[in-house]
């Protein structure tokens, strides 16, 4: 889950620079994978997923920031740009606040209705839950590799 939703706010400011529907789609994609992730038979296990996922967001988003991955994407998709702008940070933090709403509506979706026990089900959510966040994780890494050093930028 703390893939699903940190990634997406990164993966969709480097979207947005094709356009802001394909952004908001893929961020509207990723909080339905966020949620079919949450989904439980009970709402302890709902919070217990959710409070598990805020840490785990915490270290993947230092991971995002010590690499200068934001800036360091949008040097690749416009060479030489230079650091980011005051528009461009304000930029991220609306796809966040964004991701984060959509993820809230998600939790209070899956807290309100329980899933019945069900392995079918819950084999399906694991099987695209899991194959969505390999995918997300392959993109981001392939991503960086094509990235220009962070030295490279700031020079």
């Amino acid at each position: 889950m703390a893939v699903q939703y940190v990634c997406a706010v990164f993966l969709g400011e480097i979207i947005s620079y094709a356009g802001l529907v394909p952004a908001l789609l893929y961020l509207a994609l990723m909080a339905a994978v966020w949620v079919l992730l949450l989904l439980s038979e009970n709402r302890k296990e709902v919070l217990a997923k959710w409070l598990l996922s805020v840490p785990l967001s915490n270290l993947l988003l230092q991971y995002f920031w010590n690499t200068h991955y934001a800036v360091r994407a949008l040097n690749w998709a416009y060479p030489g740009y230079g650091t980011q702008s005051a528009g461009g940070g304000f930029a991220v933090f609306v796809l966040l606040l964004l991701q984060t709403v959509l993820c809230g509506i998600g939790l209070i979706a899956a807290f309100s209705s329980p899933q019945k026990a069900d392995p079918k089900a819950e084999a399906i959510r694991l099987c695209i839950g899991g194959g969505c966040t390999l995918a997300v994780i392959a993109a981001v890494l392939l991503l960086e590799t094509q990235f220009p050093p962070y030295e490279q930028v700031v020079s």
